[in-house]
């Protein structure tokens, strides 16, 4: 049996404050659970050094699955120099908005003060359709995209034009 969908991603800021409204801002999401974390069972669960404590905030968007948890650890964050897309890991979190409110999405990132790297782009996916998307930094510095993506019914039109092509 699989396991569900991704509950939450967890993220390491440098100000928990600051981050939590950027995101409650940029993503529409609410706050939720906000806690002190830290004691024996955290760093034995998570192999975090002895004496680590943070602060947490939650933000929920439409659902429960999905979840946003930022972190604020008691000791400097830290952004080592990284290969950008040869890093292993994460290498963004992609978000999906609805194509009319792309553009919108775009101008309330950029008005909060995220390195948007381009404006929203049309951009063709091989056997899969048009998407439009955009990416930008938050105030960390993190690579977030949002994406217009095409209806099943759109998916299915374009694969059967290419396979009418191909014939």
């Amino acid at each position: 049996m699989p396991v569900s969908e991704i509950h939450h991603v967890a993220m390491i800021v440098s100000d928990l404050d600051r981050a939590a409204d950027f995101y409650e801002k940029a993503l529409g999401y609410r706050k939720t659970l906000r806690a002190e974390v830290g004691g024996p069972g955290i760093e034995e669960s998570l192999a975090l050094p002895k004496g680590t404590t943070g602060r947490v905030q939650y933000l929920q968007g439409p659902s429960q699955i999905g979840q946003l948890e930022l972190i604020e650890w008691n000791a400097p964050a830290e952004r080592t120099a990284t290969a950008g897309h040869r890093e292993l890991g994460p290498f963004l979190l992609s978000f999906q908005v609805p194509h009319e409110e792309i553009e919108e999405v775009y101008r309330r990132i950029s008005g909060l003060g995220a390195e948007c790297l381009g404006p929203p782009r049309r951009v063709l996916l091989d056997n899969y359709g048009y998407i439009t998307a955009f990416a930008a930094r938050d105030l960390d510095g993190n690579l977030l995209e949002f994406v217009s993506l095409p209806s099943r019914e759109e998916i299915k039109a374009f694969r059967g034009k290419q396979a009418e092509a191909k014939d």
